[in-house]
């Protein structure tokens, strides 16, 4: 009995810690991620904000979702990301190359760290979850 009530218990907190994340991520959607597209392509990162509550949070259809924003975000932060050369006599390739984020993609690359953090959090939810049911199967 110890051992289920265990399980439980560390079920709730990652529960509770995908909760958490999906605050963060909700106040970084509205915050920084939506104000930063253009109108015309505000509408994935939107939906996905209107998932952000218990019900639809632990849910497959809403992670790939937020995979789809997630990369789509990525695309979006490279158009402001500039590389440069630096040369470098020391260097055996004779340099090296440094990325320089633009304002706006700095703070959606911060802002979409966060939402790989709920994605994660949300992940190991439902992978725990799914794998003691596994268990559960197994053992009956």
């Amino acid at each position: 009995m110890s051992a289920e009530l265990s399980h439980r218990e560390f079920l709730l907190a990652l529960t509770a810690d995908a909760v958490m994340q999906a605050r963060i991520a909700r106040d970084q959607l509205h915050e920084v991620i939506i104000p930063s597209l253009p109108p015309q392509r505000r509408a994935l990162a939107e939906a996905v904000k209107r998932q952000l509550h218990a019900d639809a949070l632990l849910t497959e259809p809403f992670l790939r979702d937020l995979e789809i924003l997630i990369d789509f975000m990525r695309v979006e932060i490279e158009k402001g990301i500039q590389t440069t050369w630096i040369a470098d006599e020391h260097n055996v390739h004779g340099g090296h190359h440094e990325r320089h984020f633009d304002t706006r993609s700095h703070s959606l690359a911060v802002a979409v760290g966060h939402l790989i953090g709920m994605y994660e959090a949300a992940t190991e939810v439902i992978d725990f979850a799914e794998a003691e049911r596994l268990i559960e199967d197994l053992l009956q």
